[in-house]
């Protein structure tokens, strides 16, 4: 992992913005000295190039055969966020006979039958695939602000990607994009039932867990899944980190108590007979680490545990990876998968009709 010195102000501007605070100096590829801090999981292995450079690389995801991944990256190519020093970008992958190809930025200039223009001087974070490969879910930020995220798709339509819009643009997905806060990486169960990370000043702690359902064909006002699994600190969830059966969930967290190893960890919260969401247990060492364990999500299959590490108070992160069973708490926890294109489902009803 890269390091090198910082003056105490961009130390404290790193450490605001791990906890959702405002601030336009804090970005990815800050890093903090050396120390205790820097050690990544021991089990843990990178994913190595070239989805890891020498900038900052995090919130990976695969698509359904496992030959494509999605990634945040601020490595050269990124389109400048005017006023900051850094940018998030989203890159995309793909593996040709087991080598992972050069990544491509997927903003202006791309081939709209090999990828979206997604990128934009705004920062763009947490891409998903959905199963059936045509369509992208990712986050939108204004620059420097990482407590205005909104939630965005862009569909691949007869083989070629069109315009992203916001959820509250497609009457397929719940409107949850709101003028204030943050909404962010959400976890699309079903066709009606989608969890979400959730920040509003006055209404929310800091970043909680919600969800939101759909009954007789609207979907209803959100809920928070209460004090239990959300504490006074950042608590938020990435994309497959949720159980078959619907009553494990994967997440990441910066409460400093119960277990806690430091800065961001992964825990696991599970639902008691009633369907009543418990406090969640930190993952432990294996994964867990006094610096930044942030949104881990899993392969395909199910086997592999993987998400971004990085020194305590800094975004300067790699992929890294390890067997889902060297972790004991995951052992018998077996994950939803990619989320359903729901524009597809509908389209699907309407082909169905005629």
């Amino acid at each position: 992992m890269k390091t090198n010195s910082l003056n105490l102000n961009l130390r404290i501007a790193g450490l605001a913005l791990l906890l959702g605070q405002s601030t336009p100096y804090a970005m990815p590829g800050m890093d903090m000295p050396s120390g205790p801090s820097a050690q990544a999981p021991s089990l843990a292995k990178s994913i190595g190039a070239p989805i890891n450079s020498d900038a900052a690389e995090f919130e990976m995801t695969y698509s359904a055969d496992g030959k494509t991944v999605l990634f945040v990256s601020t490595r050269a190519g990124v389109i400048e966020s005017k006023g900051n020093p850094y940018s998030f970008d989203l890159w995309m992958a793909h593996n040709i006979n087991g080598q992972w190809q050069t990544p491509i930025h997927l903003g202006p200039g791309i081939d709209p039958k090999v990828g979206p223009n997604i990128n934009t001087e705004a920062w763009e974070l947490e891409p998903s695939l959905s199963d059936d490969g045509n369509a992208i879910y990712f986050t939108r930020y204004q620059p420097g602000n990482f407590s205005t995220g909104d939630l965005y798709v862009v569909q691949k339509v007869d083989g070629i990607w069109q315009a992203a819009k916001s959820w509250n643009e497609v009457a397929e997905l719940p409107h949850l994009n709101t003028p204030t806060g943050e909404e962010h990486c959400p976890i699309i169960a079903s066709d009606s039932l989608i969890y979400f990370s959730y920040q509003q000043p006055g209404v929310t702690q800091d970043s909680d867990i919600w969800k939101v359902e759909k009954k007789n064909g609207t979907w209803q006002k959100p809920q928070s899944l209460g004090t239990r699994i959300n504490s006074p600190y950042r608590d938020h969830l990435h994309w497959t980190g949720l159980s078959k059966d619907g009553k494990s969930l994967i997440i990441t967290s910066t409460r400093p108590d119960m277990g806690s190893r430091g800065g961001h960890d992964e825990w696991i919260s599970h639902q008691n007979p009633k369907g009543e969401w418990q406090e969640p247990l930190n993952l432990g060492d294996t994964i867990n680490t006094a610096g930044e364990d942030m949104c881990w999500s899993f392969t395909p299959d199910g086997k592999k545990f993987f998400g971004g590490w990085g020194p305590q108070g800094s975004y300067n992160m790699d992929v890294l990876w390890l067997n889902k069973d060297d972790v004991p708490l995951l052992k018998n926890f077996d994950p939803i998968g990619l989320p359903p294109n729901l524009m597809a489902k509908t389209k699907a009803k309407a082909n169905d009709i005629k």
